[in-house]
């Protein structure tokens, strides 16, 4: 057994041994593996979207910066143990990767014994697991803790690990971890639906900003939605949901000494601009689709109220301008991001698999048909958003049956005899005219009308109002945050009309980051020369006042985002792509402290 544990730890990590011998495992024995394929694992992704994303923006940083040069991993577990994502020394990958600890399998205690990750779902609690303490003893050359992740309702979400080496591993590493769930819980708490306002609250001021403060959310009348474990400590109050934020405070203000002393600070969660749109959505690292375009902003604040209602959504726009991107991120915001998203290129399917592809099909429907039949990408997407990209390459055959499919809510896979009921979101999207393709009898106009609950079109990147941050945003992806880009270079790129929009220049600057590697300035010297010479011959000598525009443009997006995220040094740098350092510079050449 075990040794070196505490009494209370004795109690879970004795229960968990004897469970591991009854399930028949063996300490001397590699366990089996149960591995997803590639598939399965993206989907697991896509259902856990939101927790992945609030994992990378408040975990990894921290994770990072403590257990830098050590080797250690950081491990996202999902609520059936299954590892979806991983972070942390490469070369000490490759030695979890000999027990299997690693993104697609599954480390339930009934399959690999006595671990962090197993044990802190079946427990539903922070557990640590110290080398000898794994049962199998091919993995007790690590030690690990591990943490359940809960939504704002209590549903359990996943669950959160550290692993390092047994000697690597600390008690402070327990505590990280407990800091890091309650830094993702926290920012779930603000993700519900009707959340308006959140309210930070604690003893001391220097504690607000911590990830261990009180947290409450209200909706617009102030009621609160929902509260994380230190407000309810702190309020000494058992039942704080659903009653009203002035209440709360006024009970604080008349009681005891304790209460009487404590600190409240009103955050908005989706602070509206001038224009009345809502920015959090855009200026968020949730949704990075634009720094400053008001087109954008428009298709993005209509998509997101309509994601949730009945009507499909058309998006048009030319090749590379973001189409894809924006569904995703459509995705991620809506109630459905839980559910697959579920993408078909309809231009890269050949016609005759087609039909088989979306509506799936029974078992022996044709000659070559899989014996266990095929679900189909439209009921793979049940519950969540099927996303038919370059719809106008569909063929009519098909189009006739994904009619069907709008108006009935229901898909009949080929060769069955009855129809699958289907609950689904559609989002198509094409670069070409849709409403030519109708004129000319290549696009069914029943189909078309049934699609177009909303046509929202993207611009193209030479329309775009935000081109210079948003060029400067991608560069920053790929170089050192302190490269500039020269004055001559940066009006040129803006001159140019990107036939190829985003996705050429992204592929430009990735390019162009890599021949420029070590050097302090991006110039024409290090683009392609293919595009030199397509470049417009512009020097700034014709156009004085060029170079002064750009960075007015560029000041004044990054002022817009420092004031939309409170002040907030980290948040701004984070949706800008830029470091803190490179912030902090540019702030302070705009005169602020």
């Amino acid at each position: 057994m075990p040794t070196q544990a505490s009494t209370s730890q004795l109690d879970w990590l004795a229960d968990s041994w004897r469970r591991c011998q009854l399930a028949g495992l063996n300490e001397s024995q590699t366990p089996e593996n149960i591995r997803l394929n590639n598939e399965q694992l993206d989907e697991r992704r896509a259902l856990a979207g939101k927790l992945i994303e609030f994992v990378e923006q408040f975990a990894v940083p921290l994770f990072n910066q403590v257990f830098a040069g050590t080797n250690s991993r950081l491990l996202l577990g999902d609520t059936e143990g299954v590892i979806i994502k991983a972070w942390g020394q490469a070369s000490f990958e490759k030695r979890l990767t000999a027990i299997s600890l690693e993104s697609g399998v599954c480390w339930q205690e009934g399959v690999k014994g006595t671990n962090a990750i197993g044990n802190a779902l079946t427990e539903k609690q922070f557990i640590t697991v110290v080398g000898d303490q794994h049962f199998i003893r091919q993995h007790r050359f690590i030690s690990c803790s591990a943490g359940p992740v809960f939504s704002a309702s209590g549903e359990l979400l996943g669950v959160l690990d550290i692993t390092s080496e047994q000697q690597v591993h600390s008690e402070q590493t327990r505590l990280l971890v407990q800091n890091m769930v309650q830094l993702v819980e926290n920012a779930l708490l603000c993700q519900l639906p009707n959340a308006m306002m959140r309210i930070d609250l604690a003893c001391d001021k220097a504690l607000l900003q911590t990830g261990w403060q009180g947290i409450l959310v209200t909706d617009e009348e102030g009621r609160i939605l929902a509260h994380n474990t230190v407000a309810e400590r702190l309020l000494g109050q058992t039942q704080v949901l659903g009653r009203q934020l002035d209440e709360i405070m006024a009970d604080t203000r008349k009681g005891t000494s304790d209460t009487q002393s404590l600190i409240f600070e009103k955050h908005p969660i989706m602070p509206a601009t001038a224009s009345g749109y809502r920015r959090t959505s855009t200026l968020s690292p949730s949704c990075p689709l634009h720094f400053g375009d008001d087109r954008i902003e428009r298709a993005w604040q209509q998509a997101c109220k309509l994601i949730e209602k009945d009507i499909s959504l058309l998006v048009l726009g030319e090749t590379g301008v973001g189409k894809g991107e924006f569904v995703k991120q459509l995705h991620r915001q809506s109630s459905r991001r839980h559910a697959p998203l579920v993408a078909v290129n309809c231009g890269a399917l050949p016609p005759a698999l087609i039909e088989s592809e979306l509506f799936g099909y029974v078992p022996g429907a044709f000659t070559g048909a899989s014996r266990q039949g095929q679900q189909g990408r439209i009921r793979q997407a049940d519950k969540g958003i099927l996303f038919l990209d370059e719809i106008a390459d569909m063929p009519l055959t098909a189009q006739t049956r994904l009619l069907h499919v709008l108006q009935e809510k229901e898909v009949l896979p080929v060769g069955a005899n009855q129809p699958v009921t289907v609950d689904i979101r559609i989002i198509a999207a094409t670069h070409k005219d849709l409403a030519a393709a109708v004129a000319q009898g290549h696009f069914r106009e029943d189909l078309y009308y049934r699609l177009n609950g909303l046509i929202l079109t993207l611009p193209a990147l030479r329309e775009r109002q935000d081109k210079a941050a948003l060029t400067e945003a991608i560069l920053r992806q790929y170089c050192d945050s302190a490269m500039t880009v020269c004055p001559v270079l940066a009006a040129r790129l803006a001159s140019y009309h990107w036939p190829g929009n985003i996705r050429e220049l992204d592929n430009t600057l990735k390019v162009a980051a890599v021949l420029a590697e070590g050097e302090a300035e991006l110039t024409l010297a290090h683009l392609p020369q293919y595009l030199v010479a397509q470049l417009p011959d512009i020097t700034l000598s014709e156009s004085p006042d060029l170079a002064s525009k750009l960075e007015t443009t560029i000041s004044e997006t990054l002022l817009d985002t420092y004031r939309a995220n409170g002040g907030n040094i980290s948040r701004t740098a984070k949706v800008l792509g830029i470091s803190r350092n490179t912030l902090y510079r540019r702030l302070r050449k705009m005169g602020m402290t």
